[in-house]
């Protein structure tokens, strides 16, 4: 296969029932643009989408904010530091809407 692998996740979710939808959820870790795509698909198709984010830390232990990054929450948005408050977030909360974060 030559092309991007969200090419091919795309494919293989769309070929699954509604059902088998149900019992999937998505864990990515990657380039930020193929996060996003990841993002994008997972709600187009209707699957839990987890990220895990590559940021440098500098301090790795929360000190320095070196590794901020928007978190989209119900109360607004929040700078949270992928060293201590990730790395894992749920996508919708990174790229709200799927729009650039």
């Amino acid at each position: 296969y030559q092309g991007y692998v969200t090419d091919l996740a795309r494919d293989w979710l769309e070929s699954l029932t509604p059902e088998s939808r149900r019992e999937i959820e998505i864990f990515a870790c990657g380039p930020e643009p193929m996060l996003h795509a990841v993002a994008l698909i997972a709600t187009e198709i209707g699957v839990p989408c987890q990220l895990c984010l590559e940021e440098f830390m500098a301090c790795a232990v929360g000190g320095c904010a070196g590794c901020t990054v928007a978190v989209h929450t119900d109360s607004g948005v929040a700078m949270k530091r992928v060293c201590v408050d990730g790395p894992v977030f749920d996508a919708a909360s990174i790229y709200p809407g799927n729009g650039s974060p």
